[in-house]
Formats: structure tokens, sequence, C-alpha cells
């Protein structure tokens, strides 16, 4: 069932995190008013670009902080009316987060990342119970939303979902290359590696919902013996790529958690 999209939404900081929810949240037809002491307009159409956090408080239903991790805490500070504070911050704790929020406000920690902007987003979240539907509602059409049982593990989804955008685009621009130097010209490449990528994600998620399938199972439909596919996976783990992945993952949980230290 659709949920009703906030009327009013506060955001401070509009780099490329803020102005992707900015858009997406104008989008469903929402007000946003965003503040951003750098900006002297909005980078997102639609947005009203206000001069105080006190606008933005007074203006808002439910305020998203999208600074830099080292402000989240500072920023939240300067509040003085209750609200639903949600943080975009990596390595910010809940704990950090509703000690500096004014009394009486819930308190929201978020990991989004970029694609949200065209709806196909991954976003995790933790909170205490009463914040919750505030939050399905705020990122209700932007993509999958998760909600985490332990806080912390909000780490390893920065690891994974949110950085891997650029994990995935590293990848898009390593098999446009290999076109390339196999003849192809770049632009043939690009255009086939994305409509590969994006082609075999949503011929999966239709397997799954259907079957329940492991990527493996798949994976061994279109890798025939003595073939082209093996000799080109075969390639890849000699590489170290899916260990190389992997502790790409683990690196990026690692520096969340050093972030939350400070």
């Amino acid at each position: 069932m659709q949920r009703n999209p906030f009327e009013t939404v506060g955001i401070v900081g509009l780099g490329k995190m803020g102005a992707a929810i900015a858009a997406a949240l104008v989008k469903k037809g929402t007000k946003v008013y965003g503040f951003d002491p750098n900006l002297k307009e909005s980078p997102v159409a639609g947005v009203t670009l206000v001069s105080t956090l006190e606008a933005v408080s007074k203006e808002a239903e439910v305020v998203v902080i999208a600074v830099k991790p080292n402000l989240v805490v500072s920023v939240l500070k300067e509040f003085s009316k209750p609200s639903t504070f949600v943080s975009i911050a990596a390595g910010i704790s809940f704990s950090q987060i509703s000690e500096a929020v004014p009394k009486g406000s819930h308190s929201v920690r978020v990991m989004p990342n970029l694609p949200l902007v065209s709806e196909r987003g991954a976003l995790a979240y933790f909170c205490e119970d009463g914040a919750a539907p505030n939050v399905e509602r705020l990122f209700y059409g932007m993509g999958t939303t998760i909600r985490v049982g332990k806080e912390s593990l909000m780490d390893a989804v920065t690891g994974l979902s949110g950085s891997g955008p650029a994990y995935v685009l590293t990848f898009l621009q390593a098999m446009a290359e290999g076109g390339l130097q196999e003849g192809l010209s770049y632009e043939e490449s690009l255009s086939l590696a994305m409509e590969t990528i994006e082609g075999t994600l949503v011929y999966f998620k239709t397997l799954r919902k259907e079957n329940n399938l492991h990527p493996m199972e798949v994976r061994n439909w279109v890798t025939s013996p003595g073939g082209t596919t093996i000799h080109g996976l075969d390639a890849l783990e000699r590489g170290g790529f899916s260990t190389a992945v992997r502790d790409a993952i683990k690196r990026a949980t690692e520096r969340s958690k050093e972030l939350g230290k400070g």
C-alpha cells in the first residue's frame, strides 16, 4: 500500500547524497527546504533554500542531516525544536545522534546510496520503534528499504551498499576497457557492458522471485564445459576478483567503524 509522502522535509547539506534525496522527495511531491551555507542557490529544482537551521526546523516535519560525519553532532545541537532527525552519515552512532537532538525528538541512523534518485536505491536504517513508520514513509518509493535489528550492522551496510555503487562503476569501467582492448570502440564497449550488468540483474531478480535461485546456479547456465565463459571466470579468479570484492567491503566497513570513533 502506498504511503502518503511528508508534506514538508528539511535537508541540511545539499552535496551529492543530500541533493539526491531532495530530488527524490521533490519527485514525490514533497516540499523540501534545504540549508547549505556553501551554496547560494539550490542544486535541485523545486527545493527552497533557506538561510538558517531555525527556518528548516520551523518548516519541516522531518529533518535529514546530510553533512560530513564530523559535523553531524554539532549541527544537531543547533536545533531546539523536537522533530524526527535522520542522519545519513557513515560511522556516527545512534547514541551520538540521540544525545545531540532536542529532548522529545526521534533519532534515526540511515545509510542510503545514490541510485535512490532513480527509485532503485538500497537503504538500511536503525532506530527506535516509534520512528520506524516515519523512516518508511520518508524513503518510500526510492528503492529497497531494510530495518536492521542491530546497530553494529550499519557499518556492514555502509561497506556493502553505501559504497557499492563505486564498486559497480569500477567493474563497469573495467568491462568497457576490456572490450576496448579487444578492438571495440569505447562507446560500443560501454553500451554493451551497461546493458549486460543491468539486464543480468533484472533477469536474476525475476528468477529469484519465482524460484529463489542462488547466483551461482544461474551463472552455471551460461558456463559450458571448455567454453569462453569458464576461461573468463578462471582469469577473474586468478586475478583475485572475488577476494578483492570481499576485501573492499571489509575495508569500507572497518573505515565506517573508524569514523564513528572520531
